[in-house]
């Protein structure tokens, strides 16, 4: 392979990864390259996620009136049942929540949904992740989901310049994104980053899309929030720094 040609530092840094490895990994990547290899890792773990987790709804089924965070990463919050692939501070329950959850019917008080909406399939995984929170939920119930806001980043684009993504995301004088630690060279690269973070983000939503899904699937008095703002004031869990970028949705059953 030719040397000393220029990476472009931006996520997910394939070129350095490639050329950073070492041994199998090495001879691994000869085989299938790195942007395949990558995303059959993560579904490979999440396989064992879903074997090692087969008794969980034995757990939580006599249990009633839940709080339940998908997707909770560090952000898991005392007196909720935090859910996460990955185990991490107050996650109680280490679970693939894409197309199937732990509980039973109608004992869920609220799901709070916060930056993992994005990172399912569009057509093979949202119509069963939605479908088992409605299932779940009791009636009057509320699914909160918050995910990039596409029509603001698409608005901030055509107008020009850089000033509308400053408003959104951390970005420096030299463009630098405080969040992923790399330049935007344009506006473009910023805009496939937001969408696509890598091989992570599946889907791009605006408010008329999730709408639209949230009723397909049984939910009603779908409304658009913000920032600090809900039908089930419980459900008021989101993280301040990500409020510039995000869009809240609420969905009731």
């Amino acid at each position: 392979m030719k040397k000393n040609i220029p990476n472009l530092d931006i996520l997910p840094y394939g070129k350095q990864k490639v050329e950073r490895a070492r041994g199998f990994k090495k001879l691994l990547i000869g085989v299938l390259p790195y942007h395949t290899l990558s995303p059959l890792k993560y579904e490979l773990r999440m396989a064992f996620v879903r074997l090692q987790s087969f008794g969980q709804a034995c757990a939580y089924k006599s249990r009633q009136d839940l709080l339940v965070n998908i997707g909770a990463g560090a952000h898991g919050q005392d007196g909720w049942i935090n859910i996460d692939a990955y185990s991490s501070k107050n996650t109680h329950c280490i679970f693939d929540a894409r197309k199937r959850l732990p509980f039973s019917d109608s004992t869920v008080k609220g799901i709070f949904c916060e930056h993992f909406f994005e990172h399912l399939d569009y057509t093979e995984e949202v119509p069963y992740f939605l479908f088992e929170c409605h299932r779940v939920l009791r009636q009057g119930g509320v699914l909160r989901i918050i995910v990039p806001d596409a029509e603001r980043y698409l608005t901030a684009y055509v107008r020009g310049g850089w000033e509308e993504f400053t408003r959104m995301r951390p970005l420096d004088e030299n463009r630098q994104d405080f969040w992923f630690r790399h330049k935007y060279n344009t506006r473009m690269e910023l805009i496939n980053v937001i969408f696509r973070q890598g091989y992570d983000h599946k889907f791009a939503y605006d408010y008329e899309t999730i709408a639209f899904l949230l009723g397909r699937y049984g939910f009603r008095e779908v409304k658009k929030q913000t920032y600090g703002q809900s039908i089930m004031p419980e459900l008021c869990i989101d993280q301040e720094e990500r409020a510039s970028e995000s869009l809240y949705v609420e969905g009731s059953k």
